[in-house]
């Protein structure tokens, strides 16, 4: 009867890691398009302050500074969201 109490147990363990995995793979999407969003903006300011001369270079500075902080937030929100997920599969293993 242990034997099958292990097996079942083993099971969870490896669904639970599988579910960390998954979850890491989403993250790493999720990270993957805020880098191609945040690009194509920084490229977007680059050819206005090029083509146009609209902008000075403390304005596009300015700018580019809002990108760098808007991504930031968003990779301390992933972080955050793996840090969560490594620490419910932690305590699976603890128990």
């Amino acid at each position: 009867m242990e034997e099958i109490a292990e097996i079942v147990r083993e099971i969870g363990r490896q669904q639970s890691e599988n579910a960390y995995y998954r979850t890491c793979f989403h993250l790493l999407k999720r990270l993957q398009d805020l880098t191609e969003r945040s690009a194509g903006k920084l490229s977007h300011l680059y050819q206005l302050n090029n083509e146009t001369g609209r902008y000075t270079s403390s304005c596009v500075l300015y700018t580019s500074q809002q990108v760098a902080g808007e991504m930031q937030t968003e990779v301390d929100t992933l972080k955050q969201c793996e840090e969560k997920a490594r620490l419910e599969l932690a305590e699976l293993y603890s128990l």
